[in-house]
């Protein structure tokens, strides 16, 4: 039987997700197919920050990334409002914004940071008796600042980016995920363009269809660190001295009710196989010097191996500042670089269909002969949990 389509996507993270959405709802025929659960990998793996751009431009950094990241958060806020081209009003914010914790005598250059126009408004030193409750009870001794950044939940955008068109996200198996022309032509299925949308994925079967002439790819991996019980609900950036936080912690709930700070940034730039005990070990001793008043002695702790991935981009070279497509043929390998980034990735296909005169069909395949693919658990559910000594 054949199947003549818009739009096949392999790769149901949040690029093929938002993509899958997007056109869905402007009328193409969209398959989306996984080979292993919907929003895993990078995408679960997520802090949920919609970055303003603002810690990309700390000690006066204020470069190709940080202006185009400034302009993501309006369209992720019209997505939650269900005001863009892309609707997840059903997901949950954690939080309506995030702190830089600044130590005493380093505050310099940020405070010209802030005040950049082109990171936007609602950036601002909160007075001490402004800070919240648990901050000022942390032992904290420093600047807070206030970033306008919310963060999502990121299983609650999942759910909200996959429930309206579900019945076209499919699952396929892994040989058929290695070999994703052969599952295609062995169902019948022909589409006008054909979108990789697989991180990691994406360079090996573009090396293995020889489509890689002139693609650039870099992996660029950490080990996250997770904490439980957390003793309160954080979402803050520990500024240092470069130009990356010593670490950027936020909060979660496991399926058992228990606080969990997910914690990125310099703690958790390291190699995968890195020993689990550095990721703790640092994580502690930033607590001890901005949060000093934080007991972490009867914490669990956990990690997560993430396969960081992301194409190179033309200005910034191997810091990206926006999404990267690749182009061969009728086949385009699309990495959003950051979370962040999805609602540009979108825009940037749809100009890509434009201009190829590609219009929606309004059609809508039946793909019920393929199994429904399941949703992906988040980090701290699946972890394994040690206590330290």
């Amino acid at each position: 039987m054949k199947r003549e389509i818009d739009i096949v996507i392999f790769g149901a993270g949040i690029a093929g997700l938002w993509a899958h959405h997007r056109l869905r709802r402007a009328g193409y025929d969209v398959l989306l197919l996984e080979k292993d659960t919907v929003g895993c990998g990078q995408t679960i793996a997520s802090q949920g920050i919609i970055h303003s751009g603002l810690k990309f431009a700390i000690a006066g950094k204020v470069n190709n990334l940080a202006k185009s990241i400034s302009a993501m958060p309006l369209k992720w806020r019209a997505a939650l409002k269900g005001e863009g081209p892309v609707d997840i009003s059903s997901a949950n914010p954690l939080a309506k914004s995030q702190l830089l914790l600044i130590p005493q005598g380093i505050l310099g250059g940020i405070t010209k940071v802030v005040t950049q126009k082109i990171l936007g408004q609602g950036v601002h030193e909160l007075a001490r008796d402004e800070w919240p409750e648990p901050l000022q009870q942390s032992g904290f001794r420093g600047t807070a600042v206030f970033m306008d950044e919310i963060v999502l939940d990121m299983p609650s955008v999942i759910h909200a980016i996959t429930e309206p068109y579900k019945t076209s996200i499919r699952k396929i198996t892994q040989d058929e995920a290695d070999a994703p022309m052969d599952f295609l032509e062995k169902h019948g299925i022909t589409a006008k363009k054909i979108l990789f949308t697989s991180a990691a994925g994406n360079h090996p079967l573009a090396s293995q269809y020889k489509q890689d002439q002139g693609l650039v790819t870099q992996k660029r991996p950490l080990l996250m660190g997770m904490m439980k019980p957390a003793p309160y609900p954080l979402y803050a950036h520990l500024i240092g001295k470069t130009d990356k936080p010593v670490a950027t912690i936020t909060s979660h709930q496991d399926k058992d009710g228990a606080l969990v700070w997910y914690i990125g940034g310099l703690v958790a730039e390291r190699k995968k196989e890195a020993d689990p005990n550095d990721v703790f070990k640092a994580a502690i001793k930033a607590f001890k010097a901005y949060l000093p008043d934080v007991d972490t002695s009867t914490m669990q702790w956990a990690v997560l191996p993430v396969d960081r991935a992301e194409g190179k981009s033309k200005t910034d070279g191997w810091m990206p500042d926006t999404p990267t497509i690749h182009h061969a043929g009728d086949t385009l390998y699309c990495w959003p670089t950051k979370m962040t980034f999805a609602p540009m990735l979108g825009d940037m296909l749809v100009d890509e269909l434009g201009k190829d005169g590609i219009s929606p069909s309004g059609q809508s395949a039946d793909w019920t002969f393929l199994p429904e693919a399941q949703f992906t658990q988040t980090p701290w559910d699946k972890a394994q949990w040690i206590t330290r000594e």
